[in-house]
């Protein structure tokens, strides 16, 4: 696990930690989805190249 990952879980812990001491304490299972969207990929956003077509494909460039 690099060390990025391992701050960013500690940072979630803390954080749900502070939610349990002011009274708003998470269930488990809620948790542990949290920790898994954590751990998902990130999804890379690809623009369209200039040689697709937009919205109007009809037209000329």
């Amino acid at each position: 696990m690099s060390l990025a990952s391992r701050l960013r879980v500690l940072v979630v812990c803390v954080g749900l930690e502070m939610g349990v001491l002011s009274g708003v304490p998470m269930r488990p299972d809620e948790i542990q989805d949290l920790m898994h969207q954590m751990n998902q990929p990130k999804v890379a956003r690809q623009l369209p190249s200039e040689d697709d077509e937009g919205d109007n494909p009809g037209s000329e460039p």
